[in-house]
């Protein structure tokens, strides 16, 4: 069929109006849509196509809240449990963030950056992308927290599974008689399927009610294991008692030996499987734990780290470094497994040495001056919280930093328990108090960190806390720190050593570092602080940890907030490849709501008391901490560069 010039020219033009129509209307339709998220455009149930930026902020705000208040709720056969996206405790330092969500980057996703912003990406997606978009939340998880509060909330279904094992009773003539002991099966939380239910809810905005699930957990010895290993195992029980030795070189004046009778000995017999074929061994797990709580506290001896003070602008020995020792006990466990296994019941224990460096005023240490000075404040500070400051504030004074060395403070820090001097604090987990160690220690970390900074030096881990905290204002410049996670480390890459001296002057933190001048310089700007968020109200907790009707209250509600501040280190000429360092230290704080606890009172008054303490508490706030909420940010140049 041939078509006409006529026609022809009628399907083009056609074809051009279609095309002309389509792009006029798909133009007028993107129009529409400035300012607003895209039709089709999802996080879970929840619609956003065609919303204005603040009409889905407030709708995702919404959905947050109501998480947020509500908490993650978890439920096995019945037992129900509620883990708090706060966790709230009465120092601040303790207190952290099991879920926090990121409206304002959650929004941006939805609502499209720049390039997806424009009218032929608009035209791709009307064409090729036109089902429904769906965009998840932006949020952080702490995966730690949620297992700790399951492990701790559900104790009951984590049990361990137990080998089939050896054991040695006293039979009638008084010979020793042997047994095999039936294996058990064990069983855990599941902690990764309740991770992944959680994030599926959080990445929808829901709130679900997770079913925790278990695994089992199986022996990997079992009673009919141990049977065709009776013959080796009687040979050992009729060699007699194992004997372990100091070695020849320890000059030790304190238990020369101990004596492994046949009936403990038995119990650490094994079963390994050897391509297919199993064999007697021994375990080392439980080796090394006798060692551990038997034997090591009789020769471990810590090793004393040099430390030194300044007076009068001159170093002065304060104290010299002393090796020490330990009990190498991995090393000494494959050595008795091995032994027992050749026939040998009389082995030399294996102890190592732990150097540490022995400075004194004579060695060249190129300590002449300060090279940075960093400052907190603490007023309003607790009674624990000031003696924990204390404790970890002469736990580094006088101390060296090594030339290139990465100063590790929860390392350096060590131990943080009674034993070594520090009060508990009470934290906030369901609806109980749990006392817990480490309150204060960030006020050591925020100043150790402006300490760096005034140095100039390296900062390579640094995490702020999750909300804002009166201590460390101007916001931006704190350091938190959480055994074991996060720290704070920054290097030393002065060329010389660097002392730590710190200084404690009424309610006010110094932390000196001490070294050489190499002609650095460093600053850095006052922090930017925008997107002012409000917290919700305060939030009741019914407990029964006080008497009915007691209130107690932990730090008061803050603004979320964004800020930054720019560090900059420019290096002497010729001095570094890279003469100028710079870096911008960014930090994101949840709005934080005041938590408090009321004693549980009668189902008939317990709403009306809860109310009434809402409601006192929304008109004035009633924190322990409120004297330090009260307190005028300390300027950028006092914070930082000192």
């Amino acid at each position: 069929m041939k078509f006409s010039p006529w026609a022809i020219k009628t399907i083009i033009i056609s074809a051009l109006i279609i095309i002309a129509a389509f792009f006029i209307t798909g133009y007028l339709s993107w129009s529409h849509y400035q300012g607003r998220i895209y039709p089709g455009t999802w996080i879970g149930g929840l619609d956003l196509g065609g919303k204005t930026l603040d009409e889905a902020r407030g709708l995702l705000s919404e959905h947050i809240k109501k998480i947020e208040l509500d908490g993650l709720k978890f439920q096995y056969n019945g037992k129900s449990s509620v883990l708090s996206t706060t966790i709230a405790s009465f120092d601040s330092d303790l207190s952290y963030s099991a879920v926090s969500f990121d409206l304002e980057e959650t929004l941006s996703n939805a609502y499209g950056n720049k390039s997806e912003r424009d009218f032929p990406s608009y035209l791709w997606r009307i064409l090729f992308l036109p089902g429904p978009n769906h965009v998840t939340a932006t949020y952080s998880l702490n995966d730690d927290a949620v297992k700790s509060f399951l492990a701790d909330n559900f104790p009951e279904l984590n049990i361990n599974p137990e080998n089939a094992y050896f054991s040695t009773a006293n039979s009638k003539n008084g010979q020793l008689k042997l047994s095999r002991n039936l294996e058990r099966p064990g069983k855990e939380i599941n902690y990764g399927q309740a991770l992944e239910e959680i994030k599926m809810n959080l990445d929808n905005l829901q709130n679900n009610t997770i079913l925790i699930r278990t695994r089992s957990k199986y022996p990997s010895v079992k009673q009919s294991d141990l049977d065709l290993l009776e013959p080796e195992i009687q040979a050992i029980v009729g060699r007699g008692s194992l004997i372990l030795r100091r070695p020849e070189n320890d000059n030790s004046t304190s238990t020369e030996y101990w004596v492994i009778k046949p009936d403990h000995l038995i119990t650490w017999a094994s079963v390994q499987s050897n391509s297919g074929r199993l064999e007697l061994n021994f375990d080392l797990d439980k080796i090394k734990e006798y060692l551990r709580t038997v034997i090591a506290p009789e020769i471990d001896r810590e090793a004393i780290l040099p430390r030194f003070e300044i007076k009068d602008g001159r170093v002065t020995s304060w104290q010299t470094g002393k090796n020490g020792r330990a009990l190498d006990l991995e090393a000494s466990a494959s050595a008795i497994s091995n032994s027992l296994l050749a026939g040998k019941n009389e082995i030399s224990l294996i102890i190592k040495d732990v150097t540490a460096e022995n400075l004194n005023p004579e060695n060249d240490l190129s300590i002449k001056e300060i090279i940075g000075t960093g400052h907190s404040k603490f007023t309003g500070s607790p009674a624990n919280r000031r003696h924990n400051i204390t404790v970890g504030a002469a736990a580094l004074h006088g101390l060296l930093i090594k030339p290139n060395e990465e100063f590790s403070l929860i390392k350096t820090l060590g131990d943080v328990s009674d034993k070594t001097g520090y009060l508990p604090e009470l934290v906030i987990k369901g609806n109980k108090t749990v006392p817990e160690f480490g309150g204060g220690l960030c006020q050591i970390g925020t100043t150790i960190f402006r300490t760096a900074l005034a140095s100039g030096l390296p900062i390579t881990m640094r995490q702020n806390h999750s909300y804002r905290v009166s201590y460390y204002e101007p916001a931006g410049t704190d350091a938190t720190i959480y055994i074991p996670q996060p720290d704070l480390r920054f290097i030393n890459d002065t060329g010389n050593y660097i002392l730590i001296q710190a200084r404690i002057i009424k309610d006010d933190l110094y932390f000196d570092f001490w070294g050489t001048k190499d002609g650095r310089t460093a600053t850095t700007t006052d922090p930017i602080i925008y997107n002012i968020v409000k917290p919700e109200p305060t939030k009741i907790i019914e407990s029964e940890d006080l008497k009915p009707g007691e209130k107690k209250c932990t730090e008061s509600s803050h603004n979320g907030a964004d800020a930054y501040f720019d560090y900059k280190v420019v290096y002497p000429e010729g001095a570094t490849s890279t003469p100028t360092h710079e870096r911008r230290f960014k930090s994101h704080y949840i709005p934080w709501q005041g938590v408090c606890l009321i004693g549980k009172t009668a189902s008939s008054t317990a709403s009306s008391t809860l109310e009434n303490i809402r409601l006192s508490n929304e008109a004035t706030s009633t924190s322990p901490n409120q004297k330090a909420a009260d307190l005028p940010a300390a300027s950028s140049s006092d914070s930082i560069n000192h």
